[in-house]
């Protein structure tokens, strides 16, 4: 957000600014982002109806009581904590810009929204993710990003921008901030263009001791080697950052016209990955070591596995709620159940029962869930399981 670029013209501009610029391209990577031998250190799902302020702070104004005259960037908005501009709401954080000519009694027309995890949550080596979805709208700049916390002004704390996009651009840009001399800034970016950003999309970046690399979708945008002194600041600890700007040199001094706004960015979720530690991954794998043997012993002995559990239907109740039939098994102890937002079921959570008729509660509002299921039977308190049965969905309507 701190960066001022967005054509040949700006550059040349920021070039008699004293500004350092790395136009190095990256060559596209083909691998993707793999959470299974990490583990959530924190998220925020954006449950509730309001904004988790033990997670996030509202910055206020137009920069001047920060230092930062107009945000550092000539952004014409106007930020504030209402909740017109800033609420939570079946499950999604929004963030809108509106036009309010003169708001109370400034000489700013837009009034949008600024949030940060600053002393409250920071981040460091792992993988940071968000899914998000923004509007395309001519002289909107919204941002998802990260700046450093090692006491320094900027540049020298560095910056880290996850993602940013502006105008109806059809692409989406991160970037990395650095100083390579002290007090100027230099910065290198990539962009994935043909992303239609108005549909939901995860943006993450992943870090360790000697990369850095950021992820559209889960698949590698560009990556840095971050092992030179002069890029120490990348591998410090960040907080974090939402937005969404009206103007700004990044969106070339557009302004949005009345007739498209209001105009919302809409986040379903944060999270903060780190790598599982070795005691851990060994204790997963003893487990599931643990897990085969006593499915082999309980077969070897006689007790016969399971038959596929069946779901026999899956309905969206009210209340946000999804109520689960399973077909009645014989001779089975009990059920367990998974669920998730992923089709993949990535972080999903399982539920165990002795029901056929269960009842989940507290779900996400227009989300679609998959669902899965499997009996067991437990004998001399080994529990042997059946496979899983057929995947269904549902969508959360009411």
């Amino acid at each position: 957000m701190k960066k001022l670029f967005a054509s040949i013209i700006t550059v040349a501009t920021l070039l008699a600014a004293a500004m350092c610029i790395n136009t190095t391209v990256f060559a596209d990577y083909s691998y993707t982002m793999d959470v299974s031998n990490m583990k959530i250190q924190w998220s925020d799902e954006f449950t509730g109806n309001t904004l988790n302020t033990d997670y996030w702070t509202c910055q206020l104004g137009n920069g001047n009581a920060y230092g930062v005259w107009e945000w550092g960037n000539n952004e014409k908005q106007y930020y504030t904590s209402r909740e017109q501009n800033v609420s939570v709401s079946n499950g999604v954080l929004n963030i809108t810009a509106r036009y309010e000519p003169s708001y109370n009694g400034t000489n700013y027309n837009y009034t949008s929204a600024r949030i940060r995890t600053a002393d409250k949550v920071t981040v460091g080596n792992g993988y940071v993710e968000a899914r998000i979805k923004v509007p395309s709208v001519r002289g909107v700049w919204p941002a998802f990003w990260m700046l450093g916390t090692n006491g320094e002004n900027w540049p020298d704390c560095g910056e880290i921008d996850i993602l940013e996009t502006w105008n109806t651009n059809t692409f989406v840009q991160s970037t990395i901030h650095y100083s390579k001399t002290p007090g100027v800034d230099t910065y290198e970016y990539r962009q994935r263009n043909g992303v239609d950003k108005t549909e939901w999309h995860t943006y993450g970046v992943y870090r360790d001791d000697t990369t850095l690399t950021f992820y559209v979708d889960r698949t590698a945008l560009g990556t840095w080697d971050i092992t030179s002194d002069e890029m120490a600041e990348l591998r410090d600890e960040y907080y974090l950052l939402l937005n969404m700007a009206c103007g700004g040199n990044l969106a070339g001094g557009a302004l949005p016209s009345a007739s498209d706004l209001p105009a919302t960015m809409q986040v379903d979720y944060v999270r903060y990955y780190v790598n599982k530690t070795a005691e851990e991954l060994a204790a997963e794998n003893q487990q599931n070591t643990n897990t085969t043997t006593a499915v082999t012993t309980t077969t070897e002995t006689g007790v016969t596995k399971p038959g596929r559990a069946v779901i026999k239907s899956l309905k969206n109740v009210k209340k946000k709620k999804m109520k689960i039939t399973l077909k009645k098994m014989k001779s089975v102890t009990g059920y367990q159940i998974r669920y998730c937002v992923n089709k993949k079921f990535q972080g999903y959570t399982t539920k165990n029962t002795k029901k056929r008729n269960v009842t989940i509660k507290k779900l996400k509002k227009n989300k679609t869930y998959y669902v899965k299921a499997r009996a067991y039977k437990k004998v001399n308190g080994m529990k042997t399981y059946g496979k899983w049965s057929k995947v269904k969905k549902v969508k959360i309507k009411k």
